[in-house]
């Protein structure tokens, strides 16, 4: 090897000369990585100093979450995050191959986790296999002998430097966002509540006498626009088939309250049958209010028309945090009861036998003062559409972000020149044109302040010819 090898060093300027002493240069890029202990100093402060944007409370930056995931798993392996949050697990997984599962029992970080991933861009990796994944690159590690014999350098794996192809841009891939709420439930006749004496030990009558209680804890019921709606003397009824229980007004006129199943939606015969008593004169009731965690989209629609067929009634969305008696002590009032707007949408008929969906608003209904207040359709934080909705499965086919600047990072990510319209539509209330589907029905889903989802299903025929 010498005096060859030392010729080759001098030639490639990797001998210094200090003294009478020969020295090896070495570059930073010969070798660019150094192990990893238990401290780590280069990715403190991951919650208060980041570059990721930080879209909720409790939000940690993206460093660390990817250095543990890639020191504990492989591409292709499953990823399980029991406190979802803003979706900082899903996202580092969804980046690096992983497979992943995410949780919460609030629906405002579920909403957010959902429009991070759905308007989020990763590098495109060089993959070693399509179906894993991406994999990582290979850096050459420099030796003095490899330089010095001519030798192919040595080469080390690095999980977190694959290749990367700047030209192309990766989105998120599909992904499916699921309830545990069964299906809609209705209540057996030897369930219902005779008197004020029944049994209230278990099942559901211990259940309708914890939601009185939360009730007359919480009387007050926040509805759009920062108005409320006051309780007093919340409790059971004297005698009834389908109520659960009555309060008075701020007016001084009595109400009547049915409370939706513990672990169901609640069903369009549940909200009939309460209705119909309540409507009824000799209980002198002058209005119903529906208070649940879920409700089917049919029983809503039966509810806007309370006041066409008897009292007026209104639906209150209870958080399901009322589940966890633990927490319900660390609660404000305001995140307990709220009044739910309902979606109002225009189907359009056009030429080509294809349709299009307006999304007009959002109507709420103020029960103080018995009038609806309108919110327009590009003031909601965002809305889906399913073009052939089964009435069991609401699958996304269109996503709308109309009052946030979600699609802001998408749009300079792909480093091209799109019109301005392609925006303006990801982020307004007019759909893509769409066919119908088997169902010939189809549903959109409104996601409201308080991470609420509202659900209005419509079929076609009565749409608006253009």
């Amino acid at each position: 090897m010498y005096p060859e090898g030392m010729e080759r060093l001098k030639n490639k300027k990797r001998i210094a000369v200090s003294g009478n002493t020969l020295s090896y240069v070495r570059y930073f890029d010969d070798f660019p990585l150094q192990p990893i202990n238990n401290f780590w100093t280069d990715i403190g402060g991951t919650v208060q100093s980041r570059t990721d944007a930080k879209v909720y409370v409790v939000q940690t930056g993206t460093s660390v979450i990817q250095r543990c995931i890639l020191m504990t798993t492989d591409p292709g392996d499953l990823v399980l995050d029991p406190t979802c949050g803003s979706g900082t697990t899903a996202y580092v997984a969804e980046q690096w191959g992983r497979r992943w599962i995410t949780i919460d029992t609030s629906r405002v970080p579920l909403a957010l986790a959902r429009q991070r991933l759905l308007t989020a861009t990763f590098p495109w990796y060089e993959l070693k296999e399509e179906k894993r994944g991406p994999i990582g690159g290979f850096v050459p590690h420099i030796t003095l002998k490899s330089i010095a014999g001519n030798e192919p350098p040595k080469e080390e794996v690095l999980a977190d430097r694959p290749e990367t192809d700047n030209r192309i841009v990766r989105v998120c891939g599909p992904f499916v966002f699921e309830s545990t709420i069964p299906a809609p439930a209705d209540w057996d006749e030897d369930e219902e509540i005779e008197d004020n004496n029944a049994d209230m030990s278990g099942g559901h009558a211990a259940y309708t006498a914890r939601m009185i209680e939360v009730l007359r804890h919480s009387p007050v019921l926040h509805i759009d626009g920062g108005k409320t709606v006051s309780l007093k003397q919340v409790r059971p009824p004297a005698k009834t088939l389908s109520l659960s229980a009555e309060a008075i007004l701020e007016n001084e006129s009595p109400a009547a309250i049915l409370f939706g199943p513990e672990n169901g939606a609640i069903s369009e015969l549940s909200v009939s049958k309460a209705h119909d008593e309540a409507s009824m004169k000799s209980r002198g009731y002058v209005h119903l209010y529906v208070i649940g965690f879920a409700i089917q989209p049919n029983a809503r629609q039966y509810i806007e028309r309370g006041a066409q067929i008897g009292i007026p009634a209104t639906y209150i969305q209870a958080t399901p945090d009322l589940m966890m008696g633990d927490l319900l002590k660390n609660l404000r009032s305001s995140q307990i009861f709220s009044v739910c707007g309902l979606p109002e949408i225009e189907i359009i008929s056009l030429k080509d036998g294809q349709y299009q969906v307006n999304l007009l608003g959002l109507d709420v209904f103020d029960p103080a003062t018995m009038e609806t207040d309108h919110r327009s359709g590009d003031d909601v934080p965002a809305w889906f559409l399913d073009t052939d909705y089964n009435g069991l499965c609401f699958h996304m086919c269109q996503a709308f972000f109309p009052r946030t600047g979600a699609w802001e990072h998408l749009k300079k990510a792909l480093k091209t020149t799109y019109e301005e319209s392609v925006w303006d539509h990801l982020a307004g209330a007019l759909s893509a044109p769409f066919p119908l589907g088997e169902h010939r029905q189809i549903a959109v889903k409104v996601i409201d302040d308080r991470g609420n989802e509202l659900i209005v299903v419509k079929k076609p025929d009565s749409g608006v010819q253009k």
